[in-house]
């Protein structure tokens, strides 16, 4: 791999790390929303199925955004 596709790939994970960073909050956020609901609320299906899904669509999101950085990390090294 040329120097060029090595630092676009470096620039790549940089701005996934940003993507990352951003992602940690709004999750922060989704999780303090679900802790603040009641209980009765909480141990409903409306909780189940419509209040707590997005706090799980995005962890999962930045596992995978995580991984991808690491792919990226793996690659580079490989190169040097």
């Amino acid at each position: 791999m040329n120097e060029i596709r090595r630092a676009g790939l470096e620039q790549i994970a940089a701005e996934l790390e940003s993507v990352l960073g951003r992602l940690t909050d709004i999750l922060d956020a989704e999780r303090q929303d679900v802790q603040d609901i009641p209980d009765s609320i909480e141990e409903s299906e409306f909780a189940d199925r419509f209040l707590k899904r997005p706090m799980f669509e995005l962890a999962a999101t930045r596992v995978h955004v995580l991984e991808a950085v690491g792919h990226i990390s793996a690659a580079v090294r490989k190169v040097e």
